[in-house]
């Protein structure tokens, strides 16, 4: 079983409750969502226990943030007033944006390494055959 990188699972999760957010009351602006971990889970085909430890003790950690003397902004909560495994959807929202970003920035690179590697290759070849 191979283990889902961040941006795999910032991007099911956002695939799987888009439709969720921002909820069905007008004017309702609670950031946060409950997730079905099991659910999640199962699309990335990972054991729950896992992906429930890569959010709240990897993701979480790495991602939240204090906005107060006592008052965090976290991306991954076990408790959200009546929501239980909560995600803090417009910030997984950037996340996965700034992850997309990147992938594509990597891409490039390696989409014009390769391309000036052919090049080089076909110049030796040029030279190998012009020399003869």
């Amino acid at each position: 079983m191979k283990l889902p990188t961040e941006r795999q699972v910032l991007r099911c999760i956002y695939e799987q409750y888009e439709s969720e957010y921002p909820g069905s009351r007008p004017g309702e602006n609670d950031p946060y969502i409950a997730i079905d971990v099991n659910g999640v889970a199962e699309k990335l085909r990972c054991k729950p226990q896992l992906l429930f430890g890569y959010l709240y003790y990897h993701l979480d950690a790495k991602h939240r943030y204090q906005v107060g003397e006592a008052t965090h902004v976290h991306l991954f909560a076990l408790k959200v007033g009546d929501k239980r495994h909560g995600v803090n959807f417009p910030y997984l929202a950037a996340l996965l944006a700034n992850h997309d970003l990147e992938h594509r920035r990597q891409l490039w690179s390696v989409s014009l390494s390769l391309v000036a590697l052919v090049f080089s290759a076909a110049a030796v070849v040029a030279q190998i055959v012009t020399a003869k």
